[in-house]
């Protein structure tokens, strides 16, 4: 599950809306970064996923943060760079045994291909790699390389992460949180049990559409 950017002071309620997970997603990139990871951990112990958007310009930045929440807690640091310093990805990959996931730098197979030089996982997106194929493909070839790989997620109803679930198999970390961070999904299917993320139809991807008396399709615009 995935804690966007908040104030420090809002983290206690939104968190106990969400589904616990043994992993929580937090973003990070903004000046409230140190202060929100504190509000985390006093909250409780569970290992923190770091996204950072391409919101920080120094490894010194990205070893700090590391170091504030103990490396043995961190499953991993997300695209801490912008998508085109593969150089400064490169030299924290080096500095640190935390996983470094690439998810912008990261756009088609060929940016696949040179991704080990400077990070060690990388996040799929269905909506990114353009099918559920092309997403096989990419989530292969990203292990033979020796990458660890995560399946995420847009702001996207269940329709879109009930589809990618289909390749959890294949995952070391799912990140399918999308239909928990919208309010409005058409789209009934995954739930969380047990810390775990799971698609509870049978036909299909597992997904259907709400009944009709559930929906509230609106014109809006023009």
């Amino acid at each position: 599950m995935t804690l966007g950017h908040t104030e420090p002071e809002d983290i206690p309620l939104i968190l106990n809306d969400l589904p616990r997970t043994g992993g929580l997603k937090v973003k990070l990139g903004s000046p409230n970064d140190e202060a929100t990871l504190r509000v985390v951990m006093d909250l409780g112990y569970r290992r923190l996923f770091l996204d950072t958007n391409q919101g920080w310009s120094q490894v010194d930045q990205a070893l700090r943060i590391i170091d504030l929440v103990g490396a043995e807690n961190v499953l991993g640091i997300e695209q801490p760079f912008p998508k085109d310093r593969w150089d400064l990805h490169e030299q924290l990959k080096d500095r640190t045994d935390v996983p470094v996931f690439a998810d912008e730098s990261v756009q088609g197979m060929a940016d696949l291909e040179r991704a080990p030089t400077a990070f060690d996982g990388v996040n799929l997106k269905l909506m990114k790699c353009g099918g559920l194929d092309r997403a096989l493909e990419m989530s292969v070839r990203a292990r033979e390389l020796g990458l660890q790989v995560m399946l995420g997620s847009m702001s996207e109803s269940s329709l879109g992460c009930g589809a990618m679930a289909a390749l959890a198999g294949i995952a070391h970390i799912l990140d399918l949180d999308g239909p928990w961070l919208i309010a409005n999904d058409p789209f009934v299917g995954m739930g969380v049990q047990h810390g775990r993320i799971f698609v509870e139809g049978t036909l299909g991807s597992g997904i259907e559409l709400r009944l009709p008396d559930e929906l509230d399709f609106r014109p809006i615009g023009v």
